[in-house]
This record gives C-alpha cells, structure tokens and sequence, in this order.
C-alpha cells in the first residue's frame, strides 16, 4: 500500500473518531429530562376532560414539555414547575390514543390510553330530567 493510501485510511480513521466522540458528548443522558407521564382517572371517556402530568428531572426545569395526543400537539408548550409539567386533554374521540410528552426533541415518553364513549343516562336525561312533580307531598304546616 503506497503512503497516499494509509495517510488516507488514518485520515478517516481520525474523522471517524471525531464524529463518534462528538455524537457521545451531545446525546442526551437516559436520565436527564422527561422520566414519565401519566393520565388521570382510571376509566376514560370522550368529551371529560383529564389531567397529564409529566414528571421530569429537577436540571430540566428550563426547557417546556410539549403533550401531544396521536401526534396532535395539545395546548401550547408548557413550563416546568416543581418537577413536573401539566396539561388538561379532553379527548374528542373513542378509541386508543398515544399521549407523548417530549422536551426539546430530544426526551419523550409516552402512554396510551383507552378512551370509550361517554355512557348515556337511560330516559334519554333530557333539562327537566331529575325533577319530578312532588304532588303535594310538602303539605301540612310548620310548627
């Protein structure tokens, strides 16, 4: 092998290595932004709204959490306080949803929940529903 071909192998060599290092130095560290996220209420309907909540490490208070719900984002942006970050999500729809939590792009977690229909109240719940006609059942006097 003439000199041109191994000068030219230890070049990328070296290149090789720079690039390596750098990519290690600027990951993210497994531990360093968002740890986890949760939904509240056990059972979920369309239409109720529901409290997401993202806990995340105390040296990343600094960068806001964006939630989103199938890859819709939720809301604005929303800022770290306490190690935590919360939004309210009313979902629209049945079915699976993946609720992600992610920090600057480069920590996410997510969940997914199962959303049901909301139950109808049988008689159909109409206005006056629960206000029957108590027929003078309130007669007679205090005394």
């Amino acid at each position: 092998m003439s000199s041109f071909g191994i000068k030219r192998a230890g070049f990328g060599l070296t290149a090789f290595g720079a690039i390596t290092a750098a990519a290690v130095l600027v990951a993210p560290q497994a531990s360093a932004l968002v740890q986890s996220i949760a939904v509240s209420g056990t059972t979920h309907y369309v239409g109720t709204p529901y409290t997401v909540t993202a806990d995340v490490t105390a040296t990343s208070f600094l960068f806001k959490v964006t939630f989103t719900d199938n890859g819709t984002q939720i809301g604005e942006p929303v800022a770290v306080s306490n190690g935590k970050a919360t939004i309210t999500w009313t979902p629209t729809t049945a079915g699976a949803h993946e609720i992600k939590a992610v920090q600057e792009l480069i920590s996410a977690k997510t969940v997914t929940i199962d959303v049901a229909a909301k139950p109808t109240i049988p008689g159909g719940g109409g206005a006056d529903s629960g206000s029957g006609d108590l027929g003078g059942l309130l007669t007679g006097s205090a005394g």
